[in-house]
C-alpha cells in the first residue's frame, strides 16, 4: 500500500528518480547577475557557475534591444577549460535547463563522460531567462477560474465535453493575446529560431572567453523531447557549426511547427500492450495484476475501462473520514497517460492500482484526473503559439473535432485525453559532423517514425534504437549498449548504419521505487 500511497506523487512529476536538487541554503537567484555580451560566470549551487548571456531581442533587428539568457555550467571532473561543453537541451516547450543539470548534476559524467563539461539553460521566456510570461497578468483569480472551466475530463465527442475545452481554450487566447500585446509586448520573441540563434551566440561567447576563433565554435549537445526541435532547427540555421549533435526521442520537427499532432498517437497502444505481455512474462510475484495470458491482462484492464464508462464510482470516504469523491472515466485515463511516460518506474504502480480496483478499492484511482493538463506556466503554449504562427491546424471547433475523433479512432487506451493537451519546414542539408538520433522502439509521446522522418532529413546521420517503451532516455535507465554507443559517437566515431540495442531492464524487476 506504501507504493500506491506514493503514486500520485511521482505520477505528479512524469519523470524518472533523479539525482537531489541543492539544498535550501546553497539556492542562488539568478536576478543578482548582471546580464552580459562576453559571458562572465558567477559560482553558484556549490559545484557551478551561472551568467546571464545577454542577447539581441530580435537578431533580424538588434535596435529593439535585448533580453537575458540564463545558463549553468558544471565541470567534468576530469575535464579542463579547454574540454568540450556538451550543452543539455530541455523538453517542453516551456522545461527549464537550469533545474535539469541541477538534478543531474552526478549522472551527465556518468552519461557522457568526466572529460567534458556540461551546460544547460532556460530558453528565452521560461524561468531565469528574460521575456517574462503570464497570460493572466498576475490575476490569480483569473487563472484559477480557467482551469475550473477546462478541467471537464476526457475529450468526448459525443457529449459537450469537446465543446466546453475547445472554447474555454479560446478564453486563454484572448488572455494571452492581451497580455503580448499589452504588458509583455516581446513575447512575440519567443520562438524556438531565436532559441537555436541564441545557441549560437552561446558558443561564440564560449569560445572568446576561452581565447579560440569564435568562427570556429561548434555546438555540442543533447536534446530531449522538445529539445529535438531546438536541436533540429539549429542544424538547420546553423549547419557547419555542428560539433556533435545527440537528439534523444525525436519529436517530428515538421509537425511541431505545423501545430499538427496527429502521430503523436501512434506508438500509444503499443505501450500499454507491452504493459500486458511485459506483467505476464515477469509473472505474479513481480507484477501485482498478473494473468495467465496478456490477452487476459488487457481483457481485465478493458473490463474496467467499461465499468467507469457505464458510471463513475462514488467514494464515500466515511470508513476513514476522508472527503467523498467520484471516481471517473477520466481518472482511469490520466493512469494511462501518466504510466506511459515513464513505464520502467510507473508499469508497477499501475499494476498495484489496477489490481486495487480490481478487488473493489475505488479509492486508489481518486483524483487521478485532478490538476492533469493544469497550466501552471505560460512558457509552454505562447512558444508553442509563437511557433505555428499563421499555421495553426486547430483554429476552428470542426478541426478540434476532427483532429479528437482521429486520436480517438487511433488509441483506445488514451486516444480521448490526448487533446486536452494540444490546443517552419527544416533545409534538409549536410551538417559540419553527422547527427545521432536516439529512440525507443516504442515512443508514446513521439513515435519513431518521427526520427526515422527527422534522420531522413539529415544526409549522413545515424539512429540508434534501445529496445524499450517510454519516453526519453531521462524516464528511464538507459542500457550499457546505448550508453557506450553514445559515448563512442562523443569521441568521434559515428556508426556505420542505424543500430539497435537491447532490452536490457524490465519495468517489473527493475523499476519501481
Amino acid at each position: 500500500m506504501n507504493r500506491l500511497l506514493t503514486a500520485l506523487s511521482i505520477f505528479a512529476s512524469l519523470g524518472c528518480k533523479a539525482d537531489s536538487p541543492p539544498t535550501p541554503g546553497t539556492v542562488f537567484e539568478f536576478d543578482s547577475i548582471e546580464p552580459s555580451a562576453n559571458l562572465t560566470r558567477t559560482p553558484c549551487f556549490d559545484d557551478f557557475t551561472c551568467s546571464r548571456l545577454k542577447v539581441p531581442l530580435d537578431y533580424s533587428n538588434r535596435s529593439l534591444g535585448t533580453t537575458s539568457i540564463a545558463f549553468i555550467k558544471l565541470a567534468g571532473k576530469n575535464a579542463t577549460v579547454e574540454s568540450p561543453s556538451i550543452v543539455l537541451i530541455p523538453g517542453g516547450p516551456g522545461g527549464s535547463g537550469v533545474d535539469l543539470l541541477l538534478r543531474y548534476r552526478t549522472s551527465a559524467g556518468q552519461i557522457f563522460g568526466e572529460q567534458y563539461n556540461f551546460v544547460s539553460f532556460d530558453p528565452r521566456g521560461v524561468n531565469n531567462s528574460g521575456l517574462v510570461l503570464d497570460c493572466f497578468s498576475g490575476n490569480t483569480e483569473a487563472r484559477l477560474a480557467f482551469t475550473r472551466l477546462r478541467s471537464t475530463g476526457v475529450t468526448n465527442v459525443s457529449s459537450k465535453t469537446l465543446e466546453e475545452q475547445y472554447y474555454s481554450s479560446s478564453i486563454y487566447g484572448e488572455w494571452c493575446n492581451d497580455a503580448v500585446e499589452k504588458g509583455s509586448p516581446y513575447g512575440y520573441y519567443v520562438t524556438t529560431p531565436a532559441v537555436a540563434h541564441d545557441l549560437l551566440t552561446f558558443i561564440e561567447a564560449e569560445a572568446e572567453f576561452a581565447g579560440q576563433p569564435t568562427s570556429d565554435s561548434k555546438l555540442w549537445c543533447y536534446g530531449i523531447s522538445y529539445g529535438t526541435v531546438i536541436g533540429t532547427t539549429f542544424a538547420s540555421m546553423f549547419p557547419d557549426r555542428v560539433g556533435r549533435m545527440i537528439l534523444d526521442y525525436p519529436l517530428d520537427a515538421e509537425q511541431y511547427y505545423d501545430n499538427d499532432f496527429r502521430d503523436n498517437v501512434d506508438q500509444m497502444d503499443e505501450a500499454m500492450e507491452a504493459f500486458s505481455s511485459l506483467c505476464h512474462v515477469t509473472g505474479p510475484e513481480n507484477c501485482s495484476f498478473w494473468g495467465l495470458t496478456p490477452a487476459n491482462i488487457t481483457a481485465r484492464m478493458d473490463g474496467i475501462i467499461n465499468q467507469l464508462w457505464d458510471r463513475p464510482v462514488p467514494v464515500s470516504g466515511i470508513q476513514n473520514r476522508g472527503l467523498p469523491t467520484l471516481v471517473t472515466y477520466s481518472d482511469l485515463k490520466a493512469l494511462f497517460i501518466k504510466a506511459l511516460y515513464t513505464p520502467l518506474a510507473t508499469f508497477p504502480l499501475m499494476a498495484d492500482i489496477l489490481l486495487q480496483v480490481e478487488l473493489g478499492n475505488w479509492s486508489a484511482l481518486a483524483g487521478m484526473f485532478d490538476g492533469l493538463g493544469t497550466i501552471t506556466t505560460d512558457a509552454n503554449r505562447v512558444i508553442w503559439c509563437a511557433d505555428s504562427y499563421r499555421r495553426n491546424k486547430l483554429t476552428t471547433i470542426e478541426e478540434f473535432r476532427s483532429y479528437a475523433q482521429y486520436t480517438a479512432s487511433k488509441s483506445k487506451y488514451v486516444g480521448d485525453i490526448v487533446p486536452i493537451f494540444v490546443e517552419i519546414i527544416l533545409l534538409g542539408r549536410p551538417t559540419s559532423f553527422p547527427i545521432l538520433f536516439a529512440s525507443n522502439t516504442i515512443d508514446p509521446i513521439s513515435p519513431l517514425k518521427s526520427a526515422r522522418k527527422m534522420s531522413s532529413r539529415f544526409p549522413g546521420s545515424v539512429l540508434l534504437l534501445q529496445e524499450a517503451a517510454g519516453h526519453t532516455v531521462g524516464n528511464q535507465r538507459a542500457s550499457d549498449c546505448y550508453l557506450g554507443h553514445v559515448q563512442e559517437y562523443l569521441q568521434g566515431l559515428v556508426p556505420q548504419s542505424n543500430i539497435t540495442c537491447p532490452q536490457q531492464y524490465i519495468p517489473f524487476i527493475d523499476g519501481g521505487l
